[in-house]
């Protein structure tokens, strides 16, 4: 077979387009929000888009590990597109810079990092695992982790579509993607802990990890959805992806969909059946000042809505219910991103000049920058490798395979 490029396809012009455009966007929203809106809330916004695309395009490589893991067949038609949306791994470092240097400001929305927290006898017994240097330093681990991940899996992935017949580079992948589900397992349980879960030192959650990464998964399953439709109704890789592809991504999403509503109500549950009080100050915030009503679209959106769209056998074939459900699940993840970061920052501004936000157009902007930022690197991996794993051993049971 030969490499499918996709590079000079109007549909990649396309995204390279809305690319551009969207990073505009986001970057003068940025600015608007940093001058009228306080650096706490530009931050937060950042921080928002930030983790958004960071953690699905971390996520991709975990997708991608997994079917070398279980050797799946179904996927290797679209384990590529996941691959090219990991173009984000390379420059977290980059783009967590700003975050670092948040920490050393005075509005840092990080309430451990401000000199107040040495008069805080919890922060103070915390301090040994969050304080700035050891916060830096784990960042850095988890870039260079994600980076070795995709040196390695993608890498070998790529290197596959040069030699069919010789597929040591797949083997590998196999051998050794066990370890690198560990890997990714725990430093993105990890690194949601430090930019997420640390914003509200006082609380913690043993189900933290989980709650995050069933979130991205889906949100990761939803992108790969709608790339896989939009590539198929221009025309493209029509050969390799059929309705059973979309079948099984669309029960992806329906049960991880359903996966972070168990882990969301868990979380919730256990603080309350086991008598927590000193745990209720994270719902607690959230059940007013407008964010219950958020907390409420977040059960109906994330939930209920893709419940009832991806419920029946035959609408997982159907490209416009599977188009809903991507989404209404994206739009989801949205929200659930804004309710842990935007109210714990929001208190944070309130104890430094006294006013509180909810919900607005600001925190659109850091989702606008960063969808930009993502579209256009997956453009670069398209321009510069095959859209298919043309050389992988499994990819005509792929292109015949039948759920």
């Amino acid at each position: 077979m030969t490499s499918v490029n996709l590079g000079s396809t109007p549909l990649i012009a396309k995204m390279q387009k809305v690319g551009f455009a969207l990073i505009v966007l986001g970057a003068l929203g940025l600015a608007a929000v940093f001058i009228t809106g306080g650096q706490e809330r530009f931050f937060a916004d950042y921080l928002l888009g930030f983790w958004f695309f960071t953690g699905i395009s971390v996520t991709m490589l975990f997708f991608s590990a997994l079917q070398y893991l279980t050797r799946a067949g179904w996927s290797v038609s679209v384990r590529r597109t996941a691959e090219n949306f990991t173009g984000m791994v390379p420059y977290v470092a980059l783009f967590a810079a700003p975050i670092i240097y948040n920490l050393f400001s005075h509005h840092s929305i990080y309430e451990w990092s401000h000199e107040s927290a040495a008069t805080d006898h919890l922060l103070v017994a915390k301090s040994g695992y969050l304080n700035t240097t050891f916060f830096i330093v784990r960042i850095g681990i988890y870039c260079l982790l994600w980076f070795g991940m995709l040196r390695f899996l993608v890498g070998n992935s790529v290197k596959q579509d040069s030699n069919a017949s010789d597929i040591t580079p797949t083997r590998k992948n196999w051998k050794r993607a066990a370890p690198w589900v560990i890997v990714y397992a725990l430093s993105i349980t990890f690194c949601s802990f430090d930019l997420l879960m640390s914003l509200e030192p006082h609380w913690f959650s043993t189900m933290w990890g989980v709650y995050t990464f069933a979130g991205h998964f889906v949100a990761s399953i939803s992108v790969l959805a709608l790339m896989t439709i939009w590539l198929y109704k221009a025309g493209l890789l029509r050969q390799y992806i059929t309705s059973e592809q979309f079948h099984d991504l669309g029960k992806l999403m329906f049960a991880f969909s359903s996966f972070w509503a168990y882990i969301a109500f868990s979380q919730y549950f256990i603080i309350w059946y086991a008598n927590l009080p000193e745990e209720t100050i994270y719902f607690e915030f959230r059940m007013h000042n407008q964010w219950e009503i958020w907390g409420y679209i977040l059960i109906v959106s994330h939930f209920v809505a893709p419940f009832i769209v991806l419920l029946r056998q035959d609408v997982k074939r159907k490209m416009n219910f599977l188009i809903a459900g991507a989404v209404i699940v994206l739009f989801s993840h949205f929200v659930d991103l804004a309710w842990i970061i935007i109210p714990a920052v929001s208190k944070v501004a309130a104890a430094n000049s006294g006013e509180q936000f909810t919900m607005g157009w600001q925190e659109l902007t850091g989702w606008l920058f960063f969808a930009g930022v993502f579209l256009l690197l997956a453009v670069q991996n398209y321009k510069k490798r095959s859209a298919v794993p043309i050389g992988d051993p499994l990819l005509q049971e792929s292109v015949h395979y039948n759920s």
